[in-house]
């Protein structure tokens, strides 16, 4: 009978701990349900790894001190940058080492123009969709064109809260192309059952019906198409240059974003403006294009839902 005065006192301690939002089962569960904010950009790199034009050896890049630095200087807090036109992905790990972790796959040539996402690891990590980073079929059988590269990415100790792809479409005036390879996307798209918010970035080559001769711009084609999928994605970035020459396709880079995702604040570097702000400082074109790239880097904020910090 002496022992019942403990019992009794030892169950009311569990009870209370099991109405306690400050326990410790309690702290496995999502902490917030509060939207994430983060910043994402997508930059061609023009041929990166051998010097900015496909006849190059990798001996001859000469823009990895100048970009490294640009990058860190002009993008300092991006979350996630997704570059284009990569040759050598490991050099541009090795320009990032210490700044951002990166993610690609194996291309088919020696000269393949990768698509790479790169993130903050003291905030997030990836994961693969399948057993790679990349949706294959958008490459359209061609080891000349670029498939899709496809990430997920997660909070670092906890739930992944957004699909990201890459797209680098075929140039020139071939719009029937590059929505055959919006099509193998949406192809993939359909195939997905648990929807993450979903953002679609990179060099899609999309030129205006002044060009394409069609009734609408690759842009409107594009989203078409897309949108034949449970996502609805918008542009958050029509219209914005990104490109310093060619009368009618200068907003070649884009960032589309599911229904599910907020973007706001877009910026592009100065240089590639319409109309360059003389008070700001920046490289004008003509040097930014030789030492740099062609396309300059566009960014937008995201609002993001979140599905909570901690999994069980």
């Amino acid at each position: 009978m002496k022992l019942m005065p403990y019992l009794v006192a030892s169950f009311l301690i569990l009870a209370a701990c099991s109405n306690n939002n400050d326990s410790p089962i309690n702290d496995l569960k999502p902490t917030s349900t509060k939207k994430i904010d983060i910043k994402v950009t997508t930059y061609n790199l023009k041929w990166f790894g051998i010097g900015g034009t496909i006849w190059n050896r990798p001996e001859q890049e000469f823009r990895q001190e100048h970009l490294g630095r640009f990058i860190k200087q002009e993008l300092p807090d991006s979350d996630i940058i997704t570059f284009t036109e990569v040759v050598k992905t490991e050099a541009l790990k090795s320009m990032l080492k210490g700044f951002m972790e990166c993610v690609s796959y194996e291309g088919r040539w020696s000269r393949h123009q990768h698509i790479v996402t790169c993130f903050n690891p003291n905030k997030y990590r990836a994961e693969k969709f399948d057993n790679d980073y990349v949706i294959q079929d958008v490459d359209l059988g061609s080891g000349g064109l670029r498939p899709a590269l496809q990430a997920k990415i997660c909070h670092i100790n906890g739930a992944c809260f957004l699909q990201i792809i890459g797209l680098h479409l075929i140039a020139g005036k071939k719009s029937e192309a590059r929505f055959k390879q919006i099509k193998k996307l949406r192809d993939e798209l359909l195939t997905q059952t648990n929807l993450l918010p979903s953002i679609i970035l990179g060099d899609l080559n999309s030129y205006n019906k002044g060009r394409n001769g069609l009734d609408k711009d690759d842009l409107d084609f594009i989203l078409d198409i897309l949108n034949e999928t449970d996502y609805k994605f918008s542009s958050s970035t029509r219209g914005t240059p990104t490109y310093g020459t060619g009368e009618y396709a200068r907003d070649y880079d884009h960032i589309l974003v599911s229904s599910d995702i907020q973007a706001s604040n877009i910026q592009v570097y100065e240089a590639c403006k319409d109309n360059p702000s003389i008070e700001k400082q920046f490289i004008p074109y003509f040097s930014y294009r030789k030492y740099y790239s062609d396309h300059c880097p566009i960014t937008a904020q995201l609002s993001i839902p979140n599905p909570g910090q901690q999994t069980l």
